[in-house]
């Protein structure tokens, strides 16, 4: 989930905020880039704990001085905080876990926009499977209602990650070709 955006934006992403911690892979995907800051949003402790259990998986991004875990409420943590970032990851549970539903609105995206850099992009994961077609297009909508610039990737198996931006970005095989130069990413 963390190279889409990551190749979207390009070298110039130093500040990465992420929604949702889960085993840490994605946080661990951004190791490879010339990230500076990288904030991570689980306020979940157990999630957090289980994240060591996939160290050699996730860098062992919980111990990597680049990377603050804020035991918050991402929307939380975005609102009271004036700071801007390059990407915005955002990969919450699933959408009918009870308090998920939130990150999937327009006031979330809207925050989540107001938070970008300029060239900024925001990822977010989705899935299509046990979900109805009007609640994927539910979804779609709302995200293309805030972000003018939309891309929308199949990783097959039924999740999609939408990319969403306040301007264009380049995109194609071409633009993302500096990130298959960075070991870690090729290897990923």
């Amino acid at each position: 989930l963390a190279h889409l955006p990551m190749m979207a934006r390009g070298a110039a992403a130093k500040d990465v905020f992420i929604l949702g911690f889960g085993s840490g892979i994605s946080a661990g995907s951004l190791l490879p880039y010339p990230v500076e800051n990288i904030v991570i949003a689980e306020n979940c402790a157990p999630v957090l704990r289980a994240g060591r259990l996939f160290a050699q998986w996730n860098r062992n991004v919980l111990d990597e001085p680049r990377a603050h875990v804020r035991r918050e409420d991402a929307r939380t943590v975005l609102k009271l905080s004036a700071k801007l970032y390059d990407v915005i990851i955002t990969e919450p549970s699933n959408p009918w876990t009870a308090g998920v539903g939130s990150v999937f609105s327009k006031e979330y995206y809207e925050l989540a926009a107001s938070r970008l850099k300029p060239g900024g992009v925001v990822a977010q994961w989705f899935h299509i499977y046990e979900m109805s077609d009007s609640i994927v297009a539910l979804v779609m909508r709302t995200f293309s209602s805030v972000y003018p610039y939309v891309e929308v990737w199949d990783t097959c198996g039924g999740d999609i990650v939408l990319l969403g931006a306040m301007q264009p970005w380049p995109s194609g095989p071409e633009a993302f070709q500096h990130a298959f130069a960075i070991e870690g990413v090729r290897a990923d």
